[in-house]
């Protein structure tokens, strides 16, 4: 067999092999804003934890992290600390590591494994941000859920580099409804992109403000094709370059 057919036939099987694999049932890789959550490094993989003045202002990166906080010191997460309120520590965003409901500041219910957004009073926005690590198309699921019992109001984001894929509020305890806001959409996007999932007080201050963040991110099958051709395509270009 000629050089040339060899590097047709191995691309060939190459990249069978790969969409074979990236086709099977869970093998595309599922970036979860909870369940991916980390309190050890920011940014974390291609999340990061934030804030900005305003949905789709500057995103600036929390610096201080903390694995014990609130009641128990059963929650951990991420704090901006630049509130002007005394002795705040907003924004920030906490995620509930034990296996019972916690109870933040009385009112702020935090469930097993939730992540919680919470604003601060001078138009600081809790940001979770998501780089995309390659080009493609990806499915986008959240899910906003008022956490506070009290009553408040809070106006929540998701932005595509800083422009609004949704624009809504959620409301909690003596607002009534909606006490959720749920949304979903097929995004392209291009390697280095950024899905920001935002947080703000409403114009009415950061108390009782705490908001549930329930976010999913998948590659669709498209993207996940492109990436297994551009892989098997290297692979043999190597092997070639080897031989």
């Amino acid at each position: 067999m000629t050089t040339s057919r060899k590097s047709v036939l191995i691309s060939t099987i190459a990249t069978l092999l790969s969409l074979v694999v990236l086709a099977r049932p869970g093998a595309a890789q599922t970036y979860s804003a909870a369940g991916d959550f980390s309190i050890s490094s920011n940014p974390n993989g291609a999340w990061s934890y934030g804030y900005s003045y305003g949905a789709g202002s500057a995103f600036h990166l929390d610096t201080t992290n903390t694995a014990s906080y609130g009641p128990g010191l059963a929650l951990g997460g991420w704090m901006g600390n630049v509130d002007s309120s005394p002795g705040a520590n907003y924004p920030y965003a906490l995620k509930n590591f034990t296996a019972n409901p916690v109870a933040n500041n009385g009112t702020s219910v935090y469930q097993p494994g939730q992540l919680g957004l919470q604003p601060g009073s001078s138009n600081e926005d809790s940001v979770v941000r998501w780089t995309a690590p390659f080009s493609g198309t990806f499915s986008i699921q959240v899910t906003f859920s008022a956490m506070d019992s009290f009553g408040d109001s809070a106006d929540v984001h998701v932005l595509h580099n800083g422009s609004s894929l949704l624009n809504s509020t959620v409301l909690s305890g003596v607002f009534g409804s909606p006490s959720s806001v749920s949304f979903s959409t097929a995004q392209s996007v291009l390697a280095g992109d950024t899905i920001d999932f935002v947080v703000g007080n409403d114009g009415n201050g950061p108390n009782n403000d705490t908001t549930g963040l329930t976010a999913t991110i998948v590659p669709e099958p498209g993207a996940l094709a492109l990436v297994a051709m551009s892989l098997a395509s290297l692979l043999s270009f190597r092997f070639f370059k080897r031989k």
